[in-house]
């Protein structure tokens, strides 16, 4: 009896085991696609609708979850591993593909990378390398990666993934797929390509939920999004430029006040200038500060029926120097139009 009971248990735990197995390495299925196309218009792809997206000229960032964008940000972090694409394009100058990647596996090698033999594919249907690779964070941890490389008009076009341990594999489909819909847009052509309306119109129109409602200029889009760990839920207000965005998020004000709300978080803006306000005839607080040398970001800060609302405005002063002061005219002006429900 004894000896049945064991077995018993034994064949349990075998089955409990490789469930948990056959979850973890369950494939991720590809979901609905949009398409990005970068404020420099040398490259569009699609990437998964809802994934959270960072951009600068040239360069996309987008995570499966805000929490692995956290996490790749900071690898010893406590957020939920994921996994990470990226895109780019930057100048190649005289350098060829081969130079190209010998010259990212210097720069791997110096982080201690195991990087795995390359392979000859292609990247927008031009020959490209690809370079897999891995970085060993501790002892349960490892990102595995790959970067695809090409060179057309002098110019270095890329495609990255990331993932930790386990995810990597799981997101494998999704990262092909994405990969597949990578397109190179000709520098001539890009030329042509580019919309008579860049700067933010002085005709605007309204974006309206159950916690607010701001004006923004008609030639933007308003683009909400559910919730999302402490956020209720949000929207980005953007242009033909990704890199200057507003973003309204709506968060549980866990019963404090603004000035509690302020000084729970002023922490997270290292060097920033900060100044009490108004806004829409609520007390508020605004923070000014520049997260990286020429991206210009104000921050502001209001609680309205226990939600605090956070506004933040983003503008790359650096890449659109002939524009960025249309930019910051009709940022202040949507602020400005902001009503608290």
């Amino acid at each position: 009896m004894h000896s049945k009971t064991v077995k018993e248990l034994l064949i349990l735990m075998f089955l409990a085991v490789t469930f948990s197995a056959c979850q973890k390495s369950t494939p991720v299925a590809v979901p609905a696609l949009q398409e990005f196309r970068d404020s420099s218009n040398l490259f569009t792809i699609k990437v998964p609708v809802g994934w959270p997206q960072s951009a600068l000229p040239g360069k996309l960032w987008v995570y499966n979850s805000n929490d692995a964008a956290n996490r790749f940000f900071d690898p010893t972090s406590s957020s939920k591993a994921g996994v990470k694409i990226y895109a780019f394009v930057d100048s190649a100058g005289a350098k060829s593909l081969d130079y190209v990647v010998q010259q990212f596996k210097d720069s791997l090698r110096t982080e201690q990378a195991q990087i795995d033999p390359d392979v000859q594919t292609t990247l927008a249907g031009n020959p490209a390398v690809k370079i897999p690779y891995a970085l060993k964070i501790d002892s349960k941890n490892t990102v595995y990666s790959y970067r695809v490389l090409t060179v057309v008009d002098s110019m270095v076009y890329g495609y990255e993934v990331a993932g930790f341990n386990n995810e990597f594999k799981r997101y494998s489909d999704v990262f092909d797929t994405v990969r597949s819909t990578y397109r190179i847009i000709p520098k001539a052509v890009a030329k042509q390509q580019l919309p008579d309306d860049l700067i933010p119109s002085q005709t605007t129109k309204s974006y309206d939920n159950s916690y607010f409602s701001i004006q923004y200029p008609d030639n933007f889009a308003a683009t909400p999004k559910g919730p999302s760990g402490d956020i209720k839920t949000s929207v980005t207000i953007q242009g033909y430029f990704q890199d200057c965005t507003i973003l309204v998020d709506v968060l549980d004000a866990k019963k404090l006040s603004v000035d509690k709300v302020f000084d729970q978080n002023k922490g997270n803006y290292p060097g920033a200038k900060s100044q009490k306000i108004q806004l829409d005839g609520l007390p508020a607080y605004l923070i000014s500060y520049s997260p990286m040398r020429g991206i210009q970001r104000r921050v502001y800060f209001v609680v309205k029926n226990d939600n605090w609302i956070r506004v933040i405005l983003t503008w790359n002063e650096q890449s659109q120097k002939k524009y960025s002061a249309d930019f910051e005219h009709a940022f202040e002006t949507a602020v400005s139009s902001i009503k608290f429900k």
